[in-house]
């Protein structure tokens, strides 16, 4: 696999199912952290395998957080100055795609 470009490996990875990734990540972090860039032991303990599902889980904001955070988009962000004008403009957008 030293021979393949970093790509092709990159694509193999790429078509892994949840599971398989999840051990090749642990696996990958395991050899990692047994040694720094001198090849010495680096004395980073790895990862679990429980540790990595829950850092690879989605977990969604709640409203409230999003808002806090200021994550919301705005009218005015996307240049529409009136929701009634912009909503009929998308109207009549989509009637002349559709035309015959």
């Amino acid at each position: 696999m030293a021979d393949m470009p970093f790509e092709e490996i990159l694509d193999q990875v790429l078509k892994l199912d949840h599971a398989d990734l999840e051990r090749l990540l642990s696996a990958a972090h395991d050899r990692l952290a047994e040694y720094n860039n001198t090849g010495e032991p680096t004395g980073i303990e790895p990862y679990t395998p429980e540790e990595v599902a829950a850092m690879m889980r989605v977990q969604p904001l709640p409203p409230k957080e999003v808002i806090a955070l200021g994550l919301t988009g705005k009218w005015a962000d996307m240049g529409i100055t009136d929701g009634a004008e912009w909503v009929n403009e998308q109207k009549r957008k989509r009637r002349e795609r559709s035309k015959w």
